[in-house]
């Protein structure tokens, strides 16, 4: 016998950290379930949320009616909701906001803006009276819209020139514009996504001409056919497929999305140190018990074919396995090959992907079809059935970590899905996060390492170039050496490929006046415009907010404006100086433009199309290129002088990996490392690849700050648009911690490093603790206590273990 409940608990979307009541109509009273999606009112708009709890509780306020039922069965599990819920308390977040991360499926749900009647609207309708009587085609639109809300545009089908009318009546207080979520028509998906499924002529059913013409085509070539291809072949084939679809008289289904396996690597027996730590991982996998591996290998000892043949091993156990990698940039050759090896049993998951196919994937794998999901960050949510196995690439990138709500690590929700799960867990990276290695030593997980390439191949050899010394011989500041330019120069002729990373796009970093040194600041941030020379604009970084370039200075009005620092624009324009017959391919994000973008320079650059890639950080990881023997950085140092701790620990990661992409294939590698500061230990450790000497160097450093891992510790940033808003609050910060315990150490309040950002002026507070649950318990106090003053929802931000403090 069904149970009926009348009443539910939904967590929404919205920076509010509670639940909300609603009541449901008898239809739905014996068809929810905590983690199914409901429509609800929220004000004028209406919202998706999750259901937690249904109950027969009245509530001690009225309630409103939920509006529709989205899921037949949980899109979120029990344990994936437990899951939320942990995200929600460690990173203090809104439950609504992690739940809304952990579920894709917006691509399911169409968002439209209607007009609908007021209260004083349907009293007016009621009376039959208008602001003007004898306005009848008032009265007829208001008594339409009592029965539905309608958009614009379809009102002004239905009454011509209507716009002025609706202004009149929303001014009279009749309607008003609010926010519609309705289901997703399957066949409003493009024409190349779906594919046309024929079962014979319909008997006895009046088709258009299109209709007709489509289905004596159909007849003729029997069979599945793609419906983009149907377009070129049969007149109005788009519309007709979709109008007979919707009658059933043919069907059509979205074709699967597939990766391009052309540069998958074919599968090689494990090498003695490959098969030690697969043997690790497979005997942690037999017993079917939490553990975590830390694999540590050099670049090009391939860490990719240990994770495959893992994955191999989960699928014979009969369970999943999910693989997150940092980037987007990284996905597609990830995920090709992984389809090489498992065929449709993968699934992708990223952002790259419009809704409606991240929500396909995302089905995919809740179906149990899919048993590989292969994604960035947020793919940790994925619902891998009955998950075995959580492979984290790079594990060390700080890409894993959200910098907007909620604010969590993938990396470290990895860990906690796992051991809920009874799963392993295996951290891959040459360069592994100072954490991820002092858990080896706490004895929270165990190190699996390959120290050698593939095939005994050579490491890379690595020279810094000292660009003070080179500026004292030629007295030119120039963007390379002569070293540099040689060398490049040198695998062109030889018919060889270089990679040159430099860490920052754009041509110029800024524009300045000689005459009074203003900088050219964004009007939205304190943070000065890049010159961008291709679009002759500037450029905020930030908050995108761009401006042509000035002819005068804003400040004193001198036409002596000048360009400072450089840019990966920029090394591609003196390149083309330097060696104007060389063939050279740029990847930054003023390149990458949409989701294929990238997979063409990165497949042009493979198939020798070009002799030179640019790029910043996206080109430094992951890539195998077997032509690639010469790795070029133009400026070993950006980010070494930024105001955070783990500043160290980035510029060394980037360098050794970015050098891991020399020489990986039959060819010996050359890097070549131009900077400033030749002796500091990072760029020292990273030209000697040394792992080992760098960690115990930052360890020291990190042990005597009192920075992770000898602590936990939280940035919390106050922001506002107005700068006595922000300094008040914050000052109401350091009021409530009060004189810091015995164990807790408070930093601040400071102003921001940068200290106005999209129109808020920013004021933070760095809280360290040797105890985790008592930082947690500080922090639920601040919350509530900005909850409690009624400060803006977004006033108060806390971001736990922080990656950047900017």
């Amino acid at each position: 016998m069904p149970t009926f409940f009348e009443y539910i608990d939904v967590s929404l979307p919205v920076p509010i950290d509670r639940p909300f009541t609603y009541r449901l109509p008898e239809t739905l009273r014996h068809r929810v379930a905590p983690g199914c999606r409901v429509i609800v009112p929220f004000g004028p708009r209406k919202l998706t949320g999750v259901i937690l709890r249904a109950h027969n509780d009245p509530p001690s306020v009225t309630t409103k009616e939920a509006l529709r039922l989205l899921d037949a069965e949980p899109v979120l599990e029990e344990k994936l909701l437990a899951l939320g819920r942990w995200v929600a308390d460690y990173y203090c977040a809104p439950l609504g906001e992690v739940l809304r991360s952990m579920a894709p499926l917006t691509g399911e749900v169409r968002h439209t803006r209607v007009w609908g009647l007021t209260d004083k609207g349907h009293d007016v309708i009621r009376q039959l009276l208008i602001g003007e009587p004898g306005n009848d085609t008032a009265v007829d639109l208001l008594r339409i819209l009592e029965q539905r809300a309608l958009s614009e545009t379809s009102i002004e089908k239905k009454f011509p020139g209507s716009k002025k009318l609706l202004k009149s009546l929303e001014k009279k207080g009749l309607i008003e514009l609010e926010q519609n979520l309705a289901e997703r028509d399957p066949m409003r998906a493009s024409a190349a996504r779906l594919r046309v499924e024929f079962q014979g002529r319909p008997a006895g059913v009046k088709l258009t001409k299109p209709e007709r013409e489509l289905v004596s085509y159909l007849e003729l070539h029997p069979g599945t056919h793609n419906l983009e291809e149907l377009n070129t072949l049969v007149k109005d084939a788009s519309q007709a497929a979709r109008a007979m679809a919707r009658r059933n008289l043919l069907i059509l289904k979205p074709e699967a999305l597939a990766a391009d396996t052309t540069w998958a690597k074919p599968r090689h027996d494990l090498n003695t140190e490959q098969k030690a730590a697969y043997d690790e991982i497979r005997k942690a996998l037999d017993t079917g018990h939490y553990q975590t591996f830390l694999l540590r290998g050099v670049t090009g000892s391939g860490k990719t074919e240990v994770y495959l043949s893992a994955i191999e091993a989960a699928l014979q156990l009969d369970r999943g396995a999910l693989l997150l990698v940092p980037e987007i940039a990284l996905t597609p050759a990830m995920a090709g090959q992984f389809y090489s090896r498992f065929g449709d049993q993968v699934a992708i998951l990223h952002s790259a992907f419009n809704d409606s196919e991240r929500a396909e994937q995302w089905r995919r794998l809740r179906s149990g079809i899919a048993k590989v999901g292969v994604g960035t960050r947020s793919a940790v949510f994925a619902p891998v059935a009955n998950l075995g196995l959580i492979i984290v690439d790079e594990e060390h990138d700080q890409s894993y970590k959200q910098e907007e709500t909620p604010r969590y690590n993938g990396r470290d929700v990895a860990i906690v899905r796992a051991r809920e799960a009874k799963a392993v867990v295996v951290l891959g990276s040459a360069t592994p996060s100072l954490e991820s290695r002092y858990n080896v030593e706490r004895g929270k997980s165990r190190l699996l390492e390959l120290p050698v390439r593939v095939g005994d191949r050579p490491m890379p050899s690595v020279e810094l170039i000292d660009m003070r010394e080179e500026f004292l011989e030629t007295r030119q500041n120039g963007l390379f050496s002569r070293k540099l330019i040689e060398a490049i120069g040198a695998k062109i002729e030889s018919g060889e490929q270089t990679v040159l990373l430099m860490n920052r796009r754009g041509f110029s970093a800024s524009v300045a006046c000689r005459s009074c040194g203003e900088r050219i600041q964004c009007v939205n941030c304190a943070v000065a415009l890049t010159f961008h020379r291709r679009d002759n604009r500037l450029l905020c970084h930030y908050c995108n907010y761009a401006q042509r370039v000035p002819q005068v200075c804003p400040s004193c009005g001198s036409e002596h404006i000048y360009f400072l620092g450089s840019g990966s624009e920029k090394v591609e324009d003196e390149l083309h100086r330097h060696l104007p017959r060389a063939r050279i391919a740029r990847l930054d994000r003023d390149t990458v433009t949409g989701k294929n973008r990238y997979e063409q320079i990165l497949g042009g650059f493979r198939e020798g199309n070009y002799d030179i890639l640019v790029g910043t950080q996206m080109i430094a990881k992951g890539h195998d290129i077997p032509n690639v023997t010469l790795v070029g950085v133009v400026s070993g140092d950006i980010g070494l002088a930024m105001p955070d701790f783990r500043s160290a620990e980035r510029a060394f990661q980037l360098l050794t990996q970015v050098a891991g992409r020399a020489g990986r294939h039959s060819l010996p590698g050359t890097v070549l490392i131009q900077t400033i500061n030749p002796d500091h230990y990072a760029i020292r450790c990273a030209a000697e690849q040394d792992f080992g000497k760098f960690y115990e160097k930052e360890l020291q450093f990190r042990r005597q700050m009192r920075y992770p891992p000898f602590c936990a510790m939280a940035n919390v940033v106050v922001r506002a648009e107005k700068q006595e808003d922000a300094l008040r609050m914050s000052g109401q910060i350091a009021t409530q911690l009060g004189l810091p315990e015995e164990g807790i150490k408070v930093l601040g309040p400071a102003e921001a490093p940068v200290p106005r950002l999209k129109n808020e002026f920013r004021y933070q507070t760095l809280i360290k603790a040797v105890s985790r649950p008592k930082l947690n318990e500080i922090l639920k106090r601040l919350r509530q206590y900005a909850l409690d003053d009624k400060w803006p929802a977004t006033a108060l931000v806390v971001d736990v273990d922080p990656m950047s403090l900017l």
